[in-house]
């Protein structure tokens, strides 16, 4: 298990992919007809702090998942909390500047 200094490393040093407050979930879908809330949840594995960690965890573990499955990354604009701290910790896209100068959006 990785200690939260592992994590703030891994969160510092990954590709946010252009986006801002990235992570990075494993999803292997499914038919998507009429899916109740615990069979989509079940077609989620996450977060990861980097596109690498959820390639290996999707490698290592592949038996555990469809040959549809794959990682994308997400943006964690709208939790404040989270775009604090990948803003405090210099994660993601640098705050959008409006013509003020002020940063916009969560955490501003």
């Amino acid at each position: 298990m990785k200690g939260a200094s592992d994590i703030l490393e891994t969160l510092q040093n990954a590709d946010n992919e252009a986006t801002e407050a990235p992570y990075w979930l494993i999803i292997d879908p499914d038919q998507m007809m009429s899916p109740k809330i615990d069979r989509v949840a079940s077609m989620i594995t996450g977060p990861f702090f980097s596109r690498a960690d959820a390639d290996d965890q999707l490698a290592h573990r592949r038996y555990d998942y469809s040959a549809k499955a794959g990682v994308w990354c997400f943006s964690g604009y709208y939790s404040d909390k989270y775009t604090i701290l990948c803003r405090s910790l210099r994660i993601g896209c640098e705050p959008i500047a409006s013509a003020e100068g002020d940063a916009e959006g969560p955490g501003k």
